[in-house]
């Protein structure tokens, strides 16, 4: 069975090296369970369509959207952008799922869009996914506070 790495940020006091990646005094975590497959839903949705040099395929259209400015003035755009992102994550995982060995609590049924909040004191949207496991977990996560500043 193979096994995700979970990096943890590690505040400055506690960074031990001038390694470019740092576990600082604690081991770095085994993932597995519902947490891998958070993990590999949210990389897949976040990773910018296009920008794995080894499969062109990967990844969505969200990815694109930090750096956009002033995300308020065309937040409904932006909603429809993560709806299709979310379905083209859920496409893509799915596809993982049936290429790997996936236990039921890390395999996706489903994942929508729970909340996409506009954030008003920074110019940016929040967005929240529900993601239901085969095992039929409920995940509520936030995946990200999107602002332009």
């Amino acid at each position: 069975m193979t096994y995700d790495i979970h990096f943890q940020p590690v505040p400055r006091g506690e960074v031990s090296s001038t390694r470019v990646f740092t576990f600082g005094f604690r081991a770095a975590l085994k993932v597995s369970g519902p947490q891998a497959l958070v993990n590999r839903w949210a990389k897949t949705f976040m990773t910018p369509k296009g920008s794995n040099p080894l499969d062109k395929s990967e990844g969505t259209a969200f990815g694109r959207l930090f750096g956009s400015s002033n995300i308020n003035a065309f937040a409904r755009g932006i909603e429809d952008v993560v709806l299709l992102s979310i379905e083209d994550a859920n496409d893509q995982v799915r596809k993982q799922d049936l290429e790997g060995l996936f236990p039921e609590d890390e395999r996706l049924a489903n994942a929508t869009l729970f909340r996409l909040q506009t954030v008003e004191t920074q110019d940016g949207v929040e967005v929240w996914v529900r993601i239901v496991n085969v095992a039929g977990r409920v995940l509520p996560v936030r995946l990200v506070g999107l602002a332009d500043r």
